[in-house]
């Protein structure tokens, strides 16, 4: 390494450079002219001995360029994402409640449990809240809403009512990203499994009466209140009926009274 050095130095003593790319070209011709001198006491020189030797023995280059990376820990949410970097990446949902390895780079985000390698994404980058989410991650029940249209939603909200309708729409104009919207709309879409198309309707409609901006948190706390206000009306009532169906009237001479 000294001799290349001392070589090179010497031989650019006298070469006037302004930019450091001109002095690495002559340094690179340099260094190319050094490696093909014959060698003093045998055949070849330095470039003839690497190819002959040497070459055949070395393994090919990464295709890509090592790149830096950190490592850090995640634990997986509900949704079977973990946010990175205010981000979010979805990992199979069998490991729910786990925490996790993520290898992080510019270039992917590899996520690891027990040493192996779960999942893996492009890096996102831009505004923060973004969602990396892979279809084979998902429940079946998650797959149903992510295959489910824009279209569909409004089919669905107008055999609801008008007012179910105008929350649909709403969500569907009010986020930047297709598949958050879509994500609301199955959360209002769940509330079929627990209430009457009714009951939906209505709630939608308290809303609507309150805020053109409805979410779906506020239809989801009116309509389990109004069930509970529902519940309590019935028993009351119930009650009522029980009393009045039991009840009797003394006449006046069961308290000492005379009938007239």
């Amino acid at each position: 390494m000294n001799t290349v050095s001392t070589w090179i130095i010497a031989a650019l003593r006298n070469t006037q450079c302004f930019t450091i790319e001109e002095i690495n070209q002559e340094i690179r011709k340099k260094l190319e002219e050094f490696n093909h001198r014959p060698f003093t006491k045998k055949e070849g020189s330095r470039w003839s001995a690497f190819i002959e030797e040497e070459k055949y023995a070395l393994t090919p280059l990464p295709a890509k360029p090592y790149q830096m990376s950190e490592w850090r820990t995640a634990k997986v949410q509900p949704d079977y994402h973990i946010s990175v970097k205010s981000m979010f990446y979805s990992v199979p949902y069998e490991y729910i409640g786990k925490q996790v390895d993520v290898k992080v780079s510019d270039e992917a985000i590899e996520v690891y449990f027990n040493y192996m390698r779960i999942a893996s994404h492009p890096t996102l980058h831009g505004k923060y809240g973004q969602f990396s989410t892979v279809h084979d991650h998902m429940p079946d029940n998650h797959k149903l809403y992510v295959e489910q249209t824009p279209q569909d939603a409004l089919d669905w909200a107008e055999n609801i009512g008008e007012h179910t309708l105008f929350v649909v729409k709403f969500l569907l104009d009010s986020y930047e990203v297709e598949k958050q919207a879509m994500k609301s709309v199955f959360a209002l879409k769940k509330l079929e499994r627990t209430y009457t198309v009714y009951e939906i309707e209505r709630a939608c409609k308290m809303v609507h009466e309150i805020t053109n901006r409805p979410t779906v948190k506020s239809i989801q706390t009116l309509i389990k209140n109004n069930k509970k206000a529902d519940s309590e009306k019935t028993f009351t009532q119930k009650k009522d009926n029980v009393q009045n169906k039991h009840g009797f009237t003394r006449g006046a001479s069961y308290f000492g009274g005379k009938n007239k």
